[in-house]
């Protein structure tokens, strides 16, 4: 099956799907091309870890809800997500659940039944509720890889309604995703599979197109875009600051490694606590930001440290958008969470990373800050202070290159859709 939109003339321009050969009563031949084509509203389903509190894959659905309105402004856009109602009530298009579990009693039992009794259920509504949609999209956020997660969890739902949209003539799309590393095997197997499924997949970074290259996809024709949430609209953000005393914006996360270790969690919030210390004795500013309600155990854990009563905020951060406009106030920023970088950068901000993953990496070297990141697990508190010391002293310096860099990351972001759904 190829791919295109194409333009039927029936009263007004209406997005449809070419379907080369079809010789279905529902398609007709389109009077400005000769293909044949479905002349209905194409019904798009956008897919992924939606509604669970994660502000950067929320912030994902929103730019590509509005890139979709943009670009086709008759279609009907649905979600297929972790919370439906939040997704609903946010964003204002109906939402499924990507998979359904018994409670009470049921659970106990489908649990002694390995699950086959709710998995038999969810791959049965998988192949129903696909066939409603033309297109199912999964948009930005880390798809392919099992942070935090088991193979039965995220790469199984994933890899399920991957295979249903394959069987059932859906076009499949993985646009501006991030890949790896995925540790478990079975992980790996689903994952891999989903995307084989696909017509089309794009990535955010180098790096994962070569990840999923590397697990014997072919991924020549594959774009390397960027994360989808620098086409967010941002606003404007008021000029850095050169001199002291600087703002620094602290992201602060939930980190406890790739595979939960209370151990490295404690290491972490304990020395972010320490560089709040040094960089507010150098006469420095803190704004605390945090990009999900799980971070804010740590943050509860960084203040119990500091034990002082001075107001640096972080409660206030319900979104992406918050976390922006706290950072409008800041003049660098110093993150865990990916979208907090990317947040930062779309500003202008120079940062420095304490990584868990090689997007960071991918993405601070595509903006030029390539020295001001580390491993966030038992991170080098002496290094990070000296990171800090020399970006401070030359924000003049890195400001212009952040600037320069971001504008062609966005430009790339913009290409994304384009690339995925042509218009013909």
């Amino acid at each position: 099956m190829s791919f295109s939109i194409v333009a039927a003339r029936s009263g007004r321009v209406r997005a449809a799907i070419s379907l080369a050969g079809c010789e279905s009563a529902s398609c007709r031949v389109c009077v400005t091309c000769g293909r044949r084509a479905w002349t209905r509203v194409l019904r798009i389903a956008l897919a992924g870890g939606f509604g669970n509190g994660n502000f950067g894959n929320d912030a994902s659905l929103e730019t590509t809800i509005g890139l979709l309105q943009q670009r086709f402004p008759n279609a009907e856009i649905f979600c297929i997500c972790d919370g439906p109602e939040v997704v609903s009530e946010r964003f204002g298009v109906p939402a499924v659940k990507f998979a359904h579990r018994p409670s009470g009693v049921m659970r106990l039992l489908d649990n002694l039944l390995l699950r086959a009794p709710s998995g038999v259920f969810n791959w049965v509504r998988s192949l129903l509720v696909v066939r409603r949609f033309d297109v199912v999209l999964f948009s930005g956020t880390g798809v392919f890889d099992d942070y935090r997660t088991g193979p039965m969890g995220f790469p199984a739902q994933v890899f399920r309604w991957s295979v249903a949209a394959r069987l059932s003539g859906v076009r499949l799309v993985f646009m501006a995703v991030g890949a790896g590393p995925i540790i478990n095997p079975m992980s790996r197997f689903f994952l891999k599979s989903a995307a084989a499924c696909a017509q089309h997949r794009s990535y955010r970074d180098a790096g994962s197109r070569a990840f999923m290259s590397g697990l014997g996809l072919k991924e020549t024709a594959s774009p390397v875009v960027a994360d989808i949430v620098f086409a967010m609209p941002s606003g404007d953000a008021p000029a850095i600051r050169s001199e002291a005393p600087l703002t620094i914006g602290v992201g602060v996360m939930s980190y406890r490694g790739w595979r939960i270790d209370e151990g490295i969690g404690t290491d972490y919030v304990t020395k972010l606590a320490r560089f709040v210390r040094c960089v507010e004795g150098r006469g420095h500013r803190v704004r605390f930001l945090v990009s999900e309600p799980s971070d804010l155990r740590a943050l509860a854990r960084v203040k119990a440290l500091l034990g002082d009563d001075v107001e640096r905020g972080g409660e206030e951060c319900r979104t992406l958008h918050d976390v922006i406009t706290s950072l409008k106030q800041c003049d660098v920023a110093l993150g865990s969470r990916f979208h907090v970088l990317i947040a930062a950068l779309k500003l202008g901000r120079p940062c420095i990373s304490l990584s868990y993953g090689p997007k960071h990496d991918e993405l601070m070297n595509d903006a030029g800050l390539e020295e001001f990141t580390q491993h966030a697990d038992g991170f080098d508190f002496d290094l990070l202070c000296a990171q800090f010391d020399k970006l401070a002293a030359r924000l003049d310096e890195y400001g212009p290159v952040v600037a320069s860099r971001v504008r062609s990351i966005q430009s790339r972001a913009g290409a994304a859709l384009p690339a995925a759904l042509p218009l013909g």
